[in-house]
């Protein structure tokens, strides 16, 4: 495997060890054609946001000249590793759109792993700010429709019954918020484009291990594989078991519909070609599937994205 530094204060030795070595698998000439690619599709994001976002990170990538080593080795494990999508389907605009708000803070840039599952240490907390300050949590409730008056929403249908409150907050994947909106009849101009906007999906593995798969904790990009990225997690985020490698799935498309024995034999044979012999170690695996859970990264999709702030 060919490891990268990620934090140039934190960890610059291994920054600079990972940049300056790792010749036997990405050249210096390969290294080196990045460096355009990264730097004009920064210029470009400002300058050109729309052209960009009508051309693929494949297409930019040939027209900065990028090799095809360093295409296959940094731009699909990070494209798909990072937001399941291929270089070729990948929006360019979007693509540079994750790096430019943090460049001007780069050094300060680091790689690290939830120190716990997302229950415990994200959803726990914020409900029990809600709690203390008088509200109340309602699980296992699902919301079928918004309550539409007069073309404004004043709360919730669930199962369990209505929900009425000054403020309504749709928090959910694009694909349900859709339909939310759909089924309420609600008509406002800024949810035109929004019900246009395509999704994709997301397929994820977990698997149960009696030693870790891995000596460290990291995330890793199964560069040829359908790994598009994994990490053990025994020592950070799941802790009570021996070992956790968590599998980012990729391309989604192809696992979605797939059978999860058979997903899990893929992973196997894949693993097996970066050297991980998880086989006769597995204790318990699940497959997680988001069909549908993210508005596409593809080509000419991203301006159709809602505001952040809701018109009155």
């Amino acid at each position: 495997m060919t490891t990268f530094g990620m934090a140039p204060v934190h960890g610059p030795i291994k920054l600079l060890k990972g940049t300056l070595g790792n010749n036997d698998t990405i050249s210096y000439k390969d290294k080196w054609s990045l460096f355009p690619f990264y730097m004009k599709g920064l210029m470009d994001y400002l300058k050109k946001p729309d052209q960009l976002d009508r051309i693929s990170v494949e297409e930019y990538a040939k027209k900065c000249q990028v090799t095809d080593n360093a295409y296959h080795l940094v731009l699909v494990p990070l494209t798909s590793g990072i937001f399941f999508l291929p270089p070729e389907k990948f929006s360019a605009y979007v693509f540079f759109g994750l790096m430019a708000p943090s460049f001007p803070r780069f050094y300060k840039m680091r790689m690290g792993a939830y120190l716990g599952g997302l229950s415990e240490i994200m959803s726990e907390p914020m409900a029990n700010v809600i709690r203390n300050q008088g509200g109340e949590i309602i699980t296992n409730s699902k919301v079928t429709q918004l309550i539409n008056e007069n073309n404004e929403v004043k709360g919730v249908i669930t199962r369990a019954g209505e929900y009425r409150a000054k403020q309504t907050v749709r928090a959910t994947e694009i694909y349900a918020a859709q339909n939310l909106v759909k089924r309420s009849n609600i008509e406002h101009e800024c949810f035109n484009n929004f019900l246009n906007l395509k999704t994709m999906s997301a397929v994820s593995l977990q698997i149960d291990l009696d030693e870790p798969s891995m000596p460290y904790d990291r995330t890793t990009f199964g560069a040829g594989t359908a790994m598009a990225s994994f990490a053990e997690q025994s020592r950070t985020t799941f802790r009570h078991v021996p070992g956790r490698l968590s599998v980012i799935l990729s391309p989604a498309s192809k696992f979605i519909d797939m059978d999860q024995g058979d997903i899990l034999k893929t992973v196997i044979q894949d693993a097996k070609k970066l050297g991980l012999n998880i086989e006769e170690h597995i204790i318990d695996y699940r497959v997680i599937k988001h069909p549908n859970e993210f508005y596409s990264l593809e080509l000419d999709q991203d301006w159709m994205r809602p505001e952040q702030d809701t018109p009155h």
